[in-house]
């Protein structure tokens, strides 16, 4: 089973929330801030990861609200 994650990308009207593998955005928004807002507290709700983008599209910044297969380790 593929991991599921959430993506903060740039659209044509802004910036855009969407779901792995999926083609369409799950909501739109004007600005980043309230897109990355959007997509934290999906990926809260969903226990998954967080991927921001930057405007060319390169990963800018990755947050995991699940089972992270990888703590830190002074949180163990």
């Amino acid at each position: 089973m593929a991991k599921r994650t959430n993506h903060v990308v740039p659209s044509s009207t802004g910036w855009a929330v969407k779901k792995s593998g999926s083609s369409r955005a799950s909501r739109t928004f004007s600005d980043k801030e309230k897109a990355v807002d959007y997509g934290r507290k999906l990926s809260k709700t969903e226990k998954t990861e967080l991927y921001i983008h930057k405007k060319n599209g390169m990963i800018q910044d990755k947050r995991s609200y699940g089972n992270d297969p990888n703590p830190p380790k002074d949180k163990n």
